[in-house]
């Protein structure tokens, strides 16, 4: 293998890539993470250089294998973000990704859907077993995968998308203890799923009452035992039908604007980042360029089935 030189010196310890950090200016960025960052940066060094004596500098690889990519998923319906309709696995979580792997760039790259229950593909992300999710931010995800402002990006500038939450209610009384709840007035009871954040501003205060079945609490407020429930509304301020909506609920009221709205990131493994960083960086890049907005339009009534 050929040895590769940094500022005349082989690259070949852990001395050589702190002093290489550093006349890069990223310190700031292995600030939490530091040995880790480090390897990254170095490999993301390393790699352009290696490249520069291949065939083919856009290769994703060191030859012209194909690299499999695990991109770990819920194994159950989250709409609208994966959905199993018999075999076929739709959502726009999937729909951007595959999206994203048919351009070129990632010709060398074939997508391997690996369904999981979600605390397991978490897990799974830790041990390497799995390549990539696409997920919120999260201390637990931050400390087992590696986001992409460590791989060089700015976190706001490799959003795949942005979930905006909304409450629904039903007309009447629950109705009007929602909205005035939903002005600092009144406390109010609300039905969320089971992973949905319970974050919210500090001028609301709502009770959760969590479940683990979505039509659960389709029931619990058509019979009154909560004042509203939580749905994704839109994406990135694009409307899309709620799942009450997409389930046949007619009466269900969408109070907008949005109270909320969680920004998602593809976060790789450890390994994975250290291993293929040109393929994680072409990832990020490819994510960006799909036009999301005809993905979203799918998940709309409007769109023809």
């Amino acid at each position: 293998m050929k040895q590769i030189l940094v500022f005349g010196k082989p690259l070949k310890s852990v001395a050589m890539v702190r002093i290489l950090l550093s006349k890069l200016n990223l310190g700031t960025l292995c600030q939490i993470k530091a040995l880790r960052c480090l390897l990254i940066s170095a490999m993301l060094f390393a790699a352009p250089l290696q490249a520069e004596n291949s065939q083919d500098s856009d290769s994703t690889g060191a030859d012209d294998s194909v690299i499999n990519v695990r991109f770990c998923i819920p194994n159950a319906d989250v709409y609208p973000f994966f959905m199993f309709d018999d075999r076929a696995i739709t959502g726009i979580n999937p729909d951007i990704i595959r999206a994203a792997f048919s351009q070129k760039p990632l010709q060398q790259a074939r997508l391997e859907l690996i369904p999981r229950p979600w605390k397991r593909c978490n897990k799974e992300l830790s041990s390497g077993e799995i390549d990539m999710v696409i997920g919120s931010f999260s201390k637990e995800r931050d400390d087992a995968g590696v986001y992409p402002n460590e791989l060089g990006y700015a976190l706001e500038d490799m959003v795949v998308s942005t979930a905006d939450v909304c409450f629904i209610s039903l007309p009447g009384v629950q109705l009007q203890k929602t909205q005035a709840g939903i002005h600092g007035h009144a406390e109010f009871l609300v039905g969320i799923e089971a992973g949905f954040s319970q974050s919210h501003g500090p001028d609301i205060s709502p009770t959760w009452v969590v479940m683990y079945n979505h039509l659960e609490k389709y029931r619990l407020l058509k019979m009154g035992r909560v004042d509203a429930i939580v749905q994704v509304c839109s994406m990135d301020n694009f409307p899309i039908d709620t799942k009450a909506e997409a389930s046949g609920y007619k009466d269900f009221i969408t109070l907008q604007p949005p109270y909320q709205s969680n920004p998602a990131y593809v976060i790789f493994s450890q390994q994975f980042a250290a291993q293929q960083p040109l393929l994680a960086r072409k990832i990020l890049q490819e994510t960006q360029k799909i036009d999301k907005q005809k993905i979203y339009a799918r998940y709309h009534s409007s769109a023809v089935k």
